[in-house]
């Protein structure tokens, strides 16, 4: 009897993994939605190495609110829609509902309009975790141009749309950002 418990549990443990791995695997939409924000993760130490363009650090008033670096293959910025690295180390305490919300604040203050902005923006919302001194966020963007956040080295979702990239970090290097002294330090500028 005890053997045919075990085979049973292996095979419902077995199927159960089938299923929890299947609702990663991405697929293409089948209509003009956005793709699903859960898709295969890579190891943030097993993506490709990449050269530091600049670094910056954010402040607002007197405060200090993150350092950033930029990555790319050849260490200079060229394309914003793909193999780019963007690190955040924040200096406080924040929520990530306030940081997601400044996506939003950051897209009006550039006029970007998109249709599928708003679902961009929940998918932000939902992956951005709340952070605390020393917390890192890397925002990477393979050559396929799909989009990967990692939380202090775990992923944490996928944004597959590779329109995503260009228009999140042009929060940061568009020439029209409402931080330039910000943007000028991250492009060695």
């Amino acid at each position: 009897g005890g053997a045919c418990c075990v085979r049973a549990l292996v095979k419902a443990v077995t199927l159960a993994s089938i299923i929890a791995a299947s609702a990663f695997v991405s697929a293409e939409p089948m209509d003009d939605s956005v793709s699903a924000v859960m898709s295969p993760s890579i190891a943030l130490e097993a993506l490709r190495p990449l050269s530091l363009v600049g670094r910056s650090e954010l402040k607002v008033a007197f405060f200090k609110v993150f350092d950033s670096e930029l990555y790319t293959l050849s260490g200079e910025w060229e394309a914003p829609d793909h193999s780019f690295r963007f690190l955040l180390t924040y200096r406080r305490n924040i929520s990530g509902r306030f940081l997601a919300k400044q996506t939003e604040k950051e897209w009006n203050h550039l006029a970007f309009k998109d249709a599928r902005r708003a679902a961009w923006e929940a998918q932000v919302l939902e992956m951005w975790p709340d952070v605390s001194k020393g917390d890192k966020i890397v925002f990477d963007v393979d050559e396929r141009g799909i989009s990967r956040f990692y939380y202090n080295g775990t992923w944490v979702g996928t944004i597959e749309d590779p329109d995503f990239a260009p228009a999140f970090i042009a929060i940061w290097l568009s020439p029209e950002t409402s931080r330039p002294a910000h943007r000028d330090g991250l492009l060695a500028d």
